[in-house]
């Protein structure tokens, strides 16, 4: 264009042409354009050989035109587009430039025309080549945009300053634009807001160093979503290294960034699996457990809100996680009614997108939990052992992949509770195996302790048995022999006595101890005046304080009153105190009783100033079968029984008794202490006066005992009262000598061979003779527990004396019962002689 612009300038279309300027006419031949100049009546008036090749090639090479009129010399201009051309730009004097396929020449021609006053000048230039070299060039771009629309890439070129120049298709098909939509910064729409300024930052350094750029970041799509593409930018230079535009291209890596991220994803959840598994497995805490459960739970699931339901023992305990102050204000609404309680001991595992969604979501007027995830918490033998409860307030929180990845936390939790139960349960059989060992021990120790009290016990049951029999047997010898010194003679026989009263108190010891083990010790509970019952108990124990010069004082206040009770066993626990001390108080010593009112208790007290109770033996006082000398060489004899009976005794009357001593050979204290008096039955006389023996003459009696000794014994105690007695050896003797001797009083033996008193009883009860019938019956036997005492009088029996006798018990029943007999017979007898 530079060129034509100097040719127009040389040779104006206005100017004349001198055709004998061969400086001029060299000038226009030399260049590579056709030119033409014409007047306005389309008159030749210059054509050089260039533009006669073009408009003019069926003349010859040459020819001249100058002068001829173009549309004669030219024919095959006729209707082509540069005859309409040349005639509007002569028309109009306008100047045009066009480029036409000249037909003639099937060459692609460059026209431009300048019209003037004169005519018109035209340069003619055949662009073919320029043409065909556009055609390729144009195909080539098209087949580099097919390919550039073909790859998967985002592509786009830009300029040496960034600005986007062009797209390809696939970036508009991806984020839904159009070039015009993309025209200068348009492009930011596609970009995430979040992610864009570092993006503009990492683009603007490429630009000002012209490095590589490549960075990744999302790119939104058509439908919104974004999605992961790695971008890259290469500068394009010419040859001299001056940037001319950068050539990038967008890799969709969405699929793999997201397997990235996943992987990361993952591998932060194992690591986190195998921490929270490790943590649950160094512990064998309960609490500390489901807290690490809870928090571990919310810290991968990303819950707001988590809790462990911990069913022991069919007890709900629960382990939460710590929440931020929304707790309250954002109205976390866990309605355990529902979602806890009907699901702890049932149902699979539960996940819910949108609490709302419930008709009664609203309920309570606070924003309740939307996205709720429970699951079950199973042990190895499938023992539901709670639920792991997790919320958000907001909907869709909770995927299918968030399940599966509690539920393994879950899984790692029943192991670990498992184990805790397991060591639990290790751990309390230990505790339950030591204290059964300790327990067999204990047992042990106490076994041997007993068996070394019972021998120490048969040992001194053994002596004290021994110890009066060698005295009875001894003075029974001696006195067969013959004495004609009364004095021994009384001597011996208060001895045999002494003693075998001694051994009888023995035995009521035992028994007595044996009915309390049983717990078959009978109370007949009267109205009690101690003071009585002391001043008898201790008159009985007075010659035994004489013996060893002892005083006994009593101190029985005015006030003392009366107390409920058993007359005979208060004065057992008397009469066992007494003893004990004047047992334990040496020669000279001193005994006192002090009775006197406490509030609504009644104290006795018996101190003596005796040997004393060493300090380590106070606990054991009333133990049974204990005693602090219990040596060969012991100075005191006795069982050990008598204060464990007290002990017993009183608190079966509901009252208590203690024991003080300031140490060895400080005396003893002992101090009763019974409820005062109630309302109860007056005392009654036991078994009559039995200071005075009565007087059996008239009476028969009917004795009936297999043992001869015992049975001869009872028969001169009765006949010493004048009775008249007939004694049977045997059941069949006794029932023989009935019809003959027509007894007053039966009085029988209870365990005897082949037939034993309650069968002998039967018979004469059956027996057809009144007399026989009504027989009055005395039951003497051996059997001294109370259980024996009932079954007789419940078999018929009348009265009951236990052995060893005593002979005014056994003179007072036989007078009683004969009496009942002889005013039967009175009446009887009346009843018979009425007319």
């Amino acid at each position: 264009m530079a060129k034509h612009d100097r040719e127009q300038d040389l040779l104006p279309p206005s100017a004349p042409l001198s055709l004998s300027d061969e400086r001029l006419s060299n000038l226009l031949e030399g260049i590579t354009d056709g030119f033409c100049l014409l007047d306005r009546d389309w008159t030749i008036r210059y054509l050089n050989t260039r533009g006669a090749a073009m408009l003019a090639p069926q003349h010859a090479p040459g020819a001249s035109l100058t002068g001829k009129n173009l549309w004669q010399a030219c024919p095959d201009l006729h209707g082509t587009e540069l005859e309409t051309q040349y005639r509007r730009a002569m028309a109009q004097q306008h100047s045009c430039s066009f480029e036409l396929l000249y037909p003639p020449l099937g060459r692609w021609l460059e026209v431009r025309i300048f019209p003037s006053s004169d005519g018109l000048t035209t340069y003619i230039q055949d662009i073919s080549q320029r043409k065909a070299a556009e055609e390729s060039l144009r195909h080539s771009e098209e087949d580099l945009r097919a390919l550039a629309n073909s790859i998967p890439q985002l592509a786009w070129i830009a300029s040496f300053d960034g600005t986007i120049a062009w797209y390809n298709q696939r970036w508009h098909d991806y984020t839904g634009t159009t070039a015009e939509q993309m025209a200068g910064d348009g492009w930011s729409i596609a970009y995430d807001a979040q992610h864009l300024p570092p993006m503009l930052h990492a683009w603007k350094a490429a630009l000002r160093d012209g490095t590589p750029f490549e960075m990744e970041f999302p790119i939104r799509g058509a439908d919104g979503q974004y999605r992961w593409f790695l971008t890259r930018a290469n500068p394009v230079r010419d040859r001299g290294g001056q940037l001319l535009r950068w050539f990038g291209t967008s890799t969709d890596v969405d699929q793999v960034k997201r397997a990235q991220e996943a992987l990361r994803d993952e591998t932060r959840v194992l690591e986190l699996l195998n921490n929270t598994g490790a943590a649950l497995a160094s512990t064998l805490d309960l609490p500390a457990l489901l807290q690490e459960t809870v928090d571990a739970a919310t810290r991968i699931s990303g819950a707001r809100f988590g809790a462990f339901y911990y069913d022991d023992a069919g007890e709900v305990h629960e382990s939460a996680a710590p929440l931020p102050s929304a707790r309250a204000v954002n109205g976390i609404s866990l309605r355990q009614a529902d979602v806890v309680a009907t699901e702890l001991r049932q149902g699979p595992a539960m996940r819910q997108n949108d609490l709302l969604a419930a008709p009664d979501a609203s309920a309570g007027g606070a924003p309740p939990l939307r996205s709720c995830l429970s699951l079950p918490v199973s042990s190895r033998s499938g023992l539901l052992l709670g639920r792991l409860l997790l919320g958000h307030p907001q909907a869709g929180m909770f995927s299918a992949r968030s399940e599966r990845i509690v539920s393994a936390i879950a899984a790692q939790a029943a192991v670990a509770l498992d184990n805790t139960r397991l060591y639990a349960a290790a751990t309390r059989a230990a505790e339950e195996r030591k204290v059964l060992l300790d327990s067999e021990r204990e047992a042990r120790a106490e076994a041997e302790r007993t068996n070394q009290l019972k021998d120490d016990f048969l040992t001194t049951l053994s002596h004290e048995l021994r110890t009066p029999l060698s005295a009875i047997l001894g003075w029974a010898q001696v006195l067969r022999r013959g004495t004609r010194d009364q004095a021994d003679l009384h001597r011996g026989l208060q001895s045999i006595e002494r003693n075998a009263r001694a051994q009888a108190q023995l035995i009521e010891d035992l028994l007595d101890m044996s009915r309390i083990t049983s717990d078959k010790v009978l109370l007949d509970l009267q109205t009690v005046v101690p003071a009585s019952i002391i001043a008898s108990a201790i008159e009985t124990l007075r010659p035994a304080a004489d013996a060893k010069h002892i005083a006994i004082h009593s101190n029985i206040a005015s006030d003392a009153g009366t107390i409920t009770g058993d007359p005979s066993r208060i004065q057992q626990v008397i009469w066992n105190l007494l003893s004990n001390a004047l047992k334990f108080t040496p020669q000279g010593g001193r005994v006192e009783i002090d009775v006197r009112r406490e509030a609504s208790r009644l104290a006795i007290t018996v101190a003596d100033n005796g040997v004393g109770i060493k300090k380590d033996f106070l606990p054991h006082v009333f133990d049974r079968f204990r005693q602090a000398d219990a040596s060969t060489t012991r100075r005191h004899g006795g069982l050990g029984l008598g204060l464990a009976i007290v002990k017993h005794l009183v608190e079966q009357h509901g009252g208590t008794v203690t024991v003080s001593s300031a140490g060895d050979m400080q005396g003893a204290s002992f101090t009763v202490r019974l409820p005062l008096g109630t309302r109860a039955a007056p005392a009654r006389p036991r078994g009559g006066d039995l200071s005075a023996s009565p007087d059996l003459r008239g009476v028969t009696v009917l004795l009936v005992d297999d043992e001869a000794d015992a049975r001869e014994l009872t028969a001169r105690i009765l006949r010493d009262s004048h009775a008249e007695v007939h004694g049977a050896g045997s059941v069949a003797q006794a029932l023989q000598l009935l019809g003959q001797v027509h007894p007053h009083v039966l009085v029988s033996d209870i365990g005897m061979p082949d037939a034993d008193g309650f069968d002998l009883l039967a018979q004469i009860r059956a027996h057809p003779s009144p007399d026989a019938a009504g027989l009055p019956a005395l039951a003497l036997t051996a059997f001294a527990q109370p259980q024996d005492r009932q079954r007789a009088l419940a078999s018929g029996f009348q009265a009951w004396v236990s052995k060893p006798l005593d002979p005014a018990e056994l003179l007072a029943a036989v007078a009683q019962l004969a009496a009942s007999r002889v005013s039967t017979d009175v009446r009887e007898q009346g009843r018979n002689i009425r007319p």
